[in-house]
């Protein structure tokens, strides 16, 4: 009985451990498994040689400390000893090139598949990645220097060398070529001259933890014995040839280390300079010590007295002496040009009040002035000469002359002395002697004969795009169009080689349209009958226009010089069918080469017209395709137009079609615009997209609202149906519209009132127009976008407000507008008043201040008046900038005068 009660006391007692063990069992299963071991972090994925590889991952799981380990990696990079340790991280680094067994570039390229592993003993986690090794890149930073500047570095934000002092000048000698006047040299010279020190940065991309020794040179492509061809060297002509400019001389531009500059110069204990073959210190080597990334090569620049332009030099990283760097990204080399621009006094041509354009006489003198602007300590010389685009030459066509010893001497060199800036020089064009068979005028492109001045001490040097321009007239007198015949002349235009193209009728023959074509010297080359001898007119009044423009012949593109003419007549005229009332006559010519030598000859003619009368006001053509536009007035109905009443405004596009070897003029399209009342077109405009009409009206115009009394108007119309934008303009007064003209993308309206006009600009809305009344009639000048918002508000009255003054001539000249009229007062400040009215002349600036862009006026803006009552200018017109064309009324005379682009009469009436 004792023996089976402890044997079920034993059982019992295994029962409860059994059970305890279960329950244990059960407890456990409700915690959470451990995570399974991971690495946090991506590794960088370049790597430079030399320079350290260092990455801290960090990890988390597993049941225990974690132990880390490298599979797959390159020798060069291994993993901090802390396995075992109480640390959920590693540390791995290394350095390219210099750790783990291979040296050099051996280790460059891409290692893929590396994994870092860590485990807890039972289970285990991989972060692979990949690694790139590349060159530790050296690079230059270079910029433009200028001879005799001293320079300042800014802080760098990376760890760099001491920074160099560049205060401080340095001291260099070397021997020059000294020349006789046709460039042979004469002799050589030994100079000694101060140099400045400018830094070029090198950059290494990153810290290195060794020493890195770049060795560096200048060198540039310049090459004494590439003479310019004839020539050959020793010789001016190769020391400064043409293939050798804007190359600087290494050893006397620039070098890198002076001949005398040792004791001038601070030490910098991380460049070391290396002499070449000559003895010169060209290159050296440049030492970045560990963790530094920023070094700088000092280099001299020369402040010699030789006027050069601007010139070039190459700086080479040429080896790695020591340490691991690339020299650039891929190891094939490293440049940088280096710019050292001139600081020789800069001399300036201009006119005696101050322009850089004229035209003289020939036969005439006429004086200038050469300014000099710079620091300088010693005299300097001016050697003038003709640019290589000059048509006249100096020595043959012109001479310069200089003031010496009281009096003017021929000479082409100007001599500053020291403190004097500015010497008078002029221009002198023997008649004599002067030839010139081509149809243009020739012209001058004064400058430096720089050729001459090169390598030559204490010359002045051209300020940049600085010629001084002068055209030589040769029409000296007035052009008389009616010395004994009726003809009076209408309308001028001027075509290629400076062929100025005068329409007008013969009063003493049916009033018989003419075409007269001059030449820049005044003799008539032609005359064109463009109406019949049959024909019986009456005051045509035809208006003419040139053309230039590219037609294609066979495959290739030829020029194709044109003009047409455009007159309103009741008559029977031959070839053509009358419409009723005025009809509008059109004729186009073109200059045929192959035609007696070389003459215009009619293309085609045309009749156009309403059932009433029909008035051009001009005629235009489009440098395009060659259209004629016609802009006038009718009374009558043009096809599908309706009239607005009275007198409306119209503007007409004629194509050309051709019919095998002819051409044949077509209407496409006539567009009809008016008001109520009677309204007065001064012009068109051929615009390639929409040709444009302008006038004046006192009623509304297609609707538009009434500003004043007589408004300007304008709008655009490219056929004869669809919306057309009208943009009536103005002021509470009256703007009477004479002319026009669409340049720089701003329509100009020039007309006759009695108010001073300005702009008002109204910040994000459109500018206003404002007028105030003055107490004598006046001419304005207004600008307007095409899309009717002003811009611009001139007003032409004479000072006093005093004087009757009309404008009725328009013409673009260089950047500014030039107008032209009558007054019978004293328009220009400077007239002789006599009560009758006397033609006037004004160029009005278009020009801001670059500064303040306030209205100022241009150095050249001027008014002249001619002496002459009983006169006006009623047609101008520009040939080349250089000459404004007038034609103009004295008394029962026509003429055709020639002013300069400042305002000086040409054509004496004396």
């Amino acid at each position: 009985m004792r023996a089976d009660l402890i044997s079920r006391t034993v059982s019992v007692t295994r029962l409860t451990t059994v059970v305890l063990i279960a329950l244990s069992v059960v407890a456990c299963k409700t915690e959470k498994d451990p995570d399974q071991p991971t690495v946090l972090g991506i590794p960088p994925a370049t790597a430079y040689l030399g320079v350290e590889y260092y990455y801290n991952f960090g990890a988390f799981g597993g049941e225990d400390i974690l132990d880390y380990s490298l599979t797959n990696a390159p020798s060069w990079l291994a993993l901090e000893d802390i396995n075992n340790k109480a640390r959920q991280g590693v540390i791995m680094r290394g350095v390219p090139g210099l750790s783990g067994g291979n040296l050099g570039d051996a280790d460059l390229g891409r290692e893929e598949d590396i994994n870092l592993v860590t485990t807890d003993g039972r289970m285990a986690g991989v972060q692979p990645f990949d690694i790139t090794v590349k060159y530790n890149p050296l690079s230059l930073e270079a910029d433009s220097y200028t001879e005799g500047e001293i320079l300042t570095l800014d802080e760098s934000r990376r760890e760099h060398c001491a920074q160099p002092d560049l205060a401080t000048a340095g001291e260099h000698s070397f021997t020059i070529n000294e020349y006789n006047d046709d460039g042979s040299v004469s002799t050589t010279a030994n100079i000694t001259i101060p140099t400045r020190p400018i830094a070029v940065k090198v950059i290494l991309d990153q810290p290195s933890v060794t020493r890195v020794a770049v060795a560096f040179e200048l060198a540039s492509e310049y090459d004494a014995s590439n003479c310019d061809p004839g020539f050959s060297a020793p010789h001016q002509r190769c020391d400064s040839s043409d293939a050798n400019a804007g190359d600087a001389i290494i050893g006397q531009d620039l070098v890198a280390f002076g001949s005398g500059s040792d004791g001038l110069l601070e030490n910098l204990d991380y460049i070391t300079y290396q002499q070449d073959e000559e003895g010169v210190f060209t290159g050296g080597v440049v030492t970045f010590e560990p963790g530094i990334t920023e070094c700088y090569i000092r280099l001299e620049v020369a402040d010699d007295s030789f006027p050069e332009p601007s010139e070039s030099a190459r700086l080479r990283l040429t080896e790695v002496r020591s340490g691991l760097a690339g020299l650039g990204e891929s190891n094939n080399g490293v440049r940088a040009n280096i710019v050292v621009d001139d600081d020789e006094p800069v001399l300036t041509l201009e006119t005696t009040i101050g322009g850089d354009r004229d035209t003289m006489n020939v036969g005439e003198v006429r004086e200038y002035a050469a300014i000099l602007t710079g620091d300088r300590e010693s005299e300097i010389r001016a050697k003038l000469g003709h640019s290589e685009d000059s048509t006249a030459r100096l020595g043959t066509e012109f001479v310069t002359e200089r003031w010496e010893n009281g009096s003017w001497v021929e000479s082409d060199e100007l001599v500053f002395p020291v403190d004097v800036n500015e010497v008078p020089f002029r221009i002198r064009v023997p008649a004599g002697t002067y030839t010139n068979l081509a149809l243009d005028d020739r012209f001058i492109l004064l400058g430096l004969n720089e050729s001459y001045q090169a390598g030559r001490e204490n010359f002045a040097r051209a300020a940049d795009e600085n010629l001084l321009r002068v055209s030589l007239n040769e029409l000296t007198a007035p052009l008389v169009l009616n010395p004994s015949d009726g003809f009076v002349p209408t309308d001028l235009a001027l075509a290629h080689s400076g062929r100025t193209f005068v329409a007008g009728y013969d009063s003493l023959d049916n009033d018989r349209v003419l075409v007269r074509i001059y030449d820049q010297k005044g003799t008539q080359s032609q005359e064109i009958a463009v109406s019949g001898a049959g024909d019986s007119l009456v005051q045509p009044f035809p208006a003419i226009t040139t053309v230039q423009r590219k037609v294609s012949e066979g495959t290739t593109k030829v020029d194709r010089f044109e003009f047409a003419v455009a007159y309103d007549t009741d008559a029977p005229v031959a070839g053509t069918s009358a419409m009723g009332g005025q009809d509008i006559l059109i004729s186009r010519y073109w200059y045929d080469s192959a035609s007696n030598g070389g003459e215009y000859v009619k293309s085609w003619t045309t009749r156009t017209g309403t059932a009433n009368d029909d008035i051009v006001r001009s005629v235009a053509m489009n440098a395009e395709n060659g259209y004629v536009l016609i802009a006038g007035e009718t009374d009558g109905a043009w096809p599908e137009q309706v009239p607005a009443g009275g007198v409306d405004s119209f503007l007409q596009r004629i194509d050309v079609e051709v019919d095998g070897s002819n051409e044949i003029p077509k209407v496409a399209w006539t567009r009809q615009i008016g008001s109520p009342e009677d309204d007065s077109v001064a012009g068109g405009s051929a615009l390639p997209l929409s040709p444009i009409l302008f006038g004046s009206a006192q009623g509304s115009v297609n609707g538009e609202t009434v500003i004043g009394g007589v408004d300007a108007f304008f709008y655009g119309a490219s056929g004869s149906i669809g919306d057309v934008n009208v943009y009536q303009v103005g002021t509470e007064g009256d703007e009477r519209v004479t002319e026009g003209t669409h340049a720089n993308n701003i329509l100009w309206l020039i007309g006759n009132g009695d108010g001073a006009y300005s702009v008002v600009e109204n910040g994000d809305e459109d500018n206003t127009l404002e007028r105030n009344q003055l107490t004598s009639p006046a001419g304005f000048l207004l600008g307007y976008s095409t899309d009717g918002v002003v811009s611009r508000a001139y007003t032409l009255n004479d000072a006093n407000d005093q004087a009757g003054d009309r404008f009725a001539a328009l013409s673009e000249f260089g950047s500014d507008m030039v107008v032209a009229g009558a007054s019978d007062g004293n328009f220009s400040g400077e007239a002789i008043v006599t009560g009758q009215e006397q033609g006037v002349v004004a160029r009005v600036s278009l020009v801001k201040d670059d500064e303040t862009q306030e209205e100022s006026p241009f150095k050249n803006e001027w008014r002249f008046q001619l002496n002459a009552d009983d006169s006006e200018i009623v047609v101008l017109d520009n040939y080349r900038d250089d000459e404004i064309l007038a034609l103009t009324r004295h008394g029962q005379e026509w003429l055709l005068l020639v002013l300069s682009p400042e305002g000086r009469l040409l054509t004496s009436l004396n």
